[in-house]
C-alpha cells in the first residue's frame, strides 16, 4: 500500500558506537536519545539514530518558559543523538524533537514549537523536567511519534490533466505545545501536493490537537492552476501515531460526511490505522 511508503520505519535503535560527545570536558549535562517508541515488540534490531530521522533538536527552557539552550544536529555529525550542555544549577524544562525536514523546527518562548509545512515529515518528540545540581548528570530519552498521517484513496479516476491537489482545513499541522506534544493552533492550513503520476500519494502529516481530534477537509484538484473539482469531507478522525485512510469518490464535486468507521492493522510500526469511507 502507498501508505506504507510514507510511514517511517521505526526500529529499536541506539546511538552509533562511534559517537563522540562534543565539549564533553566542559559539559555538566549529557542528553542521549536511546530509542523511539511505537515499534514492534518482537523487533529488537539495533540501528543508528540517523536511520529514523535526519534532524534532532534539544531545547532547554527555564521555569518561566525562556529558552536557555538549543542544540541542533544533522545526521552525519559525530555526536548525532547526544547533546552535551553546560548549565547553571537550577530547574529546567527539556523539549526534544526529531524529524527529517529540510530545516530545523522553530523553538519559541513558552515551549512553543513550529515546523513549516514543507518540512512536515514523520515527527518524534519528548519533554521532561531537568534538575541540574552540583554533580554531572546523564539522561536518556525515548522519542514518541506525535503525527497522524491522513491519506485519501480515490475510488474514481483522477480527471485528465490534473497536476496538483490542494488540501485545506482548520486546525493544527506543525505548530505544537512542546510540553504536551499536541497541536496548539486552529489556523487555516493549506497543503499543496504535486501529482506526478497515477501512483502519487494524496497524503499529508499533521499533529493532532488532542488524543481524539477530527478535521473537516476540502480537497481541490487543479490542472494548470485551474480548479477542476472540489470535495468537502467532514469529521475525519485523526490520532497521534495512527494513519487515517479515507476511501471514496473524491472527484465528483459533492460534499459528504464519512460513513462506517473500521479499525484495521496496516503497518505494525504504527498504531492501528483508522479506515473511513465517504
Amino acid at each position: 500500500m502507498m501508505v506504507t511508503a510514507l510511514m517511517s520505519s521505526c526500529e529499536k535503535m541506539v546511538p552509533s558506537e562511534s559517537t563522540e560527545v562534543k565539549n564533553a570536558e566542559k559539559a555538566n549535562v549529557v542528553l542521549r536519545v536511546t530509542h523511539f517508541e511505537q515499534v514492534p515488540l518482537n523487533n529488537m534490531t539495533r540501528i543508528a539514530v540517523d536511520s529514523v530521522c535526519t534532524r534532532l533538536n534539544f531545547a532547554v527552557y527555564d521555569a518561566e518558559g525562556v529558552r536557555k539552550e538549543l542544540v541542533s544536529q544533522k545526521n552525519g555529525e559525530a555526536d548525532f543523538g547526544v547533546a552535551s550542555l553546560s548549565l547553571e544549577e537550577g530547574d529546567y524544562r527539556l523539549v526534544i524533537v526529531g524529524n527529517s525536514g529540510q530545516n530545523n523546527p522553530s523553538f519559541k518562548a513558552n515551549e512553543k514549537v513550529s515546523i513549516t509545512g514543507k518540512d512536515m515529515t514523520d515527527t518524534f518528540w519528548n519533554s521532561g523536567e531537568l534538575h541540574v545540581g552540583s554533580e554531572n548528570i546523564t539522561k536518556s530519552f525515548s522519542l514518541k511519534r506525535i503525527v497522524s498521517l491522513v491519506q485519501f484513496v480515490p475510488e474514481d479516476d483522477v480527471p485528465t490533466g490534473v497536476d496538483s491537489i490542494q488540501i485545506s482545513y482548520r486546525g493544527s499541522r506543525g505548530t505544537f505545545d512542546g510540553l504536551t506534544g499536541y497541536g496548539s493552533t486552529t489556523a487555516q492550513q493549506n497543503v499543496s501536493l504535486s501529482l506526478k503520476g497515477s501512483d502519487s500519494p494524496i497524503a499529508f502529516y499533521m499533529i493532532p490537537r488532542a488524543e481524539n481530534d477530527s478535521l473537516d477537509v476540502t480537497v481541490e484538484s487543479f490542472a494548470a492552476k485551474q480548479r477542476l473539482t472540489k470535495k468537502v469531507i467532514e469529521n475525519i478522525p485523526v490520532r497521534r501515531n495512527s494513519a487515517t485512510i479515507c476511501r471514496g469518490v473524491l472527484f465528483d464535486n459533492e460534499s459528504s460526511t464519512h460513513g462506517t468507521t473500521a479499525t484495521v492493522t496496516v503497518d505494525n510500526t504504527w498504531d492501528d490505522s483508522i479506515q473511513i469511507t465517504f
